[in-house]
């Protein structure tokens, strides 16, 4: 049997450091540059910030400073779905020394650009301390290159936790919370940057003053880069000791976590399970007539009801969705709380409305179940009954307006308890379960018309590698606020205090406006899929069997009686396109690389 093969770290190094180009040069050819340049706008806002604060707020704007750096290594990868990262499995097979590869493939980062930026970004400290001194100075390189070699490790081992951490249910909670933080930033992140602007010329000035804020701060590890200056320009040798070698102990252990992450696993995968899963028992308990675990009717509905129940408590990565949603809701509910607290008093009034987030999220949560239950959907194939077709649909409805609906009725319940925001439930209500149905009827429409295969589920690492669509995910978001708009505007509308409003049986006409809304929309988008999906079912289970398969426009019944609606059809074929599209520029990037290589 062959050995490892002799190569040195050198060599393997440079092997990978192409390998890393070669999978950013597969990226649309704008992302490098324009990463770049924002990149080298954030180091020129670092050392302005330092160069131009006031001596006494220095120590404060560094720790500031230091701190949005270190969140922006945690969440960027996994932000940019880790482009350009070299992931251990790739190297499994290889006859290589797997502890030495894994020390390869860490090293390999600290040579890409987001690694040299950030040290050019923590030059500021050494170039604040040359003001004060050669002691601080020195001290201050030393703690900004113990800093770069500590966040880039604790970003890639955080980075190769989130695919291992999806296993457990506290990383998919972990996970969720990135995620949360990431699209609710995106959407109300200006209620905390307004302010925030506002308060730069004071920091630069002030700094963070002597509160709490401030002790917590610099007593946390994203105060000791400037601790160890300021201590040691006071003459604290004690204090700049500690931080130093508190600052060598962290990268020694962020750089050993990382490369026994980073280390290539070629052993069992899989645990003895301890417990039996959550609804096991409704189905091993044998009772006849219904599910003893749901109360769920022995029908081809409930049965579809309880299987997507089951697999929505129980799939991480669909379990990921709903977390998400919810720590979107609690976050926008957080940032009404913080632009309270600014020049918009009375805003956190308003934290019931964050719930609709729940909401806003079924359609992109549920929009590729077909693609991800896999080939499963031969079953339905070759059962060919109309009956299981509405069956399928119309229990992937229910399902996912249920496991939804019921966190969004308790934010917005709790919400409206901590806001003393209860006025505002007739609106909300009617909003949420309008926007619901909404969402109920575009998952069960973009499944079938935007159906795609994902990445293995042994082998994801986030969100993104669950197969959906990119056109429909564009238009998705917002879509369902559009069809729910009606319901929307009349929520407004009595927020507002419109005179029509103000009669005493218009709360409950608003909620009962809201509740045929979101169920004519979960009716028409669930028939229109079914419609897609009866026509061409064949079409739908090859996209999954065979991704990349170019299939012609229109579907098996699309000239017959039951044929899908000339939109639907539109939208499943501008789908495929975009799919495949996207597929097809991957292909094109990675033809010219190897072009290049080969010349």
């Amino acid at each position: 049997m062959a050995g490892p093969l002799t190569t040195t770290l050198g060599d393997e190094l440079r092997l990978l450091v192409g390998l890393r180009r070669t999978i950013q040069a597969h990226n649309e050819s704008w992302k490098r540059p324009t990463g770049i340049g924002l990149g080298a706008l954030a180091v020129a806002l670092t050392w302005a910030a330092v160069l131009l604060a006031e001596p006494d707020a220095r120590a404060d704007v560094v720790a500031v400073l230091v701190t949005l750096w270190s969140v922006g290594w945690i969440v960027g990868p996994i932000l940019a779905s880790g482009a350009g990262v070299l992931r251990p499995e790739y190297f499994t097979l290889l006859p290589l020394e797997r502890r030495r590869l894994g020390l390869g493939l860490l090293l390999s980062v600290y040579v890409g650009p987001g690694a040299i930026l950030t040290m050019l970004a923590l030059l500021a400290i050494p170039a604040w301390g040359v003001t004060l001194g050669v002691g601080p100075a020195a001290l201050g390189l030393v703690a900004s290159v113990l800093w770069t070699i500590g966040l880039v490790a604790i970003s890639r081992a955080v980075y190769s936790l989130l695919g291992a951490a999806m296993r457990t249910q506290v990383g998919v909670e972990i996970a969720a919370v990135q995620y949360g933080l990431m699209i609710s930033g995106t959407m109300a992140g200006w209620l905390v940057l307004f302010p925030a602007g506002l308060a730069v010329p004071a920091l630069l000035a002030d700094g963070l003053g002597d509160g709490t804020a401030a002790g917590v701060l610099h007593a946390s590890p994203f105060g000791w880069p400037g601790g160890i200056v300021e201590a040691s320009v006071a003459g604290d040798g004690v204090g700049a000791s500690w931080r130093q070698a508190a600052l060598v102990l962290g990268a020694l252990l962020a750089v050993v976590a990382a490369v026994r992450l980073l280390t290539p696993h070629v052993g069992n995968r899989t645990a003895r399970r301890t417990r039996r899963p959550l609804g096991s028992r409704g189905i091993t308990g044998g009772s006849g007539g219904r599910d003893p675990l749901l109360g769920l009717p022995a029908t081809r509905l409930g049965a579809v009801v309880g299987k997507e129940l089951r697999t929505w408590l129980r799939d991480p990565w669909r379990s990921l969705e709903i977390r998400t949603s919810i720590w979107i809701a609690i976050f926008l509910a957080a940032f009404l709380y913080v632009g309270s607290l600014g020049e918009i008093d009375g805003l956190f009034t308003f934290a019931p409305v964050a719930a609709l987030a729940v909401a806003m999220m079924v359609g992109l949560g549920g929009a590729n179940l077909h693609g991800q239950d896999g080939t499963a959907l031969w079953m339905l194939v070759v059962t060919d009954s109309p009956g299981a077709r509405r069956a399928d649909v119309r229990g992937r409805q229910i399902a996912i307006t249920i496991v939804f609906g019921v966190p969004a009725v308790i934010l917005v319940v709790g919400l409206a308890a901590l806001a003393d925001g209860w006025w505002l439930l007739p609106p909300v209500a009617a909003g949420l379960v309008a926007m619901l149905g909404a969402g109920a009827g575009m998952s069960a429409l973009f499944s079938v018309v935007g159906v795609s295969a994902g990445v293995d589920p042994a082998k994801r690492r986030n969100a993104t590698d669950a197969g959906e669509n990119p056109l429909l995910l564009q238009i998705g978001f917002w879509l369902a606020v559009g069809l729910a708009a009606p319901t929307l505007a009349l929520a407004v509308t009595t927020v507002l205090g419109a005179p029509f409003t103000q009669v005493p049986w218009w709360p409950v006409a608003l909620v009962g406006l809201g509740l045929v809304n979101g169920g004519v929309l979960a009716w028409g988008l669930g028939r229109a899929a079914l419609a897609v999906l009866t026509a061409r079912l064949p079409e739908t289970f090859a996209r999954v069997r065979y991704p990349g398969l170019r299939l012609a426009p229109g579907g098996t019944g699309a000239t017959t009686e039951d044929g899908a609606p000339a939109w639907a059809s539109a939208l499943s074929d501008a789908a495929q396109k975009s799919y495949l599209e996207a597929r097809a520029q991957k292909e094109k990037a990675a033809t010219k690389v190897r072009e290049r290589n080969a010349g």
